[in-house]
């Protein structure tokens, strides 16, 4: 074992596997391969020039052979793609005129203002035993007020209402009198 400070051979080192190294080695190793792939790639042969312009040729040929079959294939399925527009289409119209149909149907009910629904009022008649022999002696049927309120409420100038209910403000107590107590006892 040695201690204290190594001494230094004449210029190589030893690694711990025993092989003496030299300074530049790795960097003379990928300026070679560089320089071989680069002298590679410029060198070509004829017969490798042809065989990539030939390779070159037969892929542009597969792809535009394939774009006309897909152009083709676009073609055939034209007649099915129109079938399926003239449907829709059709579809369409049909749904159309039918929104067009409950619009105009729905234009003469009253439409829904308020919370409420507009419900149209009971027809006032008479029995026959309460018609008379004339039409002087017919006693009028009906409330004019009402009948105007209601073809407002129809012809949606003001929304149907419903009468108010009476509430009070305040919680009725009861309260028992002395002089009926003194009697239940």
């Amino acid at each position: 074992m040695c201690e204290g400070l190594l001494e230094e051979s004449d210029g190589e080192e030893e690694e711990g596997d025993g092989h003496p190294r030299a300074p530049d080695d790795d960097d003379d190793g990928v300026e070679a391969r560089r320089t071989t792939a680069t002298a590679t790639a410029e060198k070509k042969t004829e017969q490798q020039r042809r065989r990539e312009k030939a390779a070159r040729r037969k892929r542009a040929l597969q792809a535009a052979l394939r774009a006309a079959r897909l152009q083709h294939q676009e073609l055939f399925r034209l007649r099915g793609i129109k079938a399926q527009v003239a449907l829709r289409l059709a579809e369409l119209a049909r749904r159309r005129e039918r929104r067009r149909l409950q619009r105009l149907a729905e234009a003469d009910k009253p439409r829904r203002l308020g919370r409420l629904k507009y419900q149209d009022p009971d027809i006032d008649v008479q029995l026959s035993s309460e018609l008379s022999g004339s039409l002087r002696t017919l006693k009028p049927e009906g409330n004019i007020l009402r009948d105007r309120f209601k073809s407002f409420q129809r012809r949606n100038m003001i929304e149907p209402r419903e009468r108010a209910k009476f509430k009070r403000k305040y919680k009725v107590k009861l309260v028992e009198k002395r002089a009926f107590r003194e009697i239940q006892l």
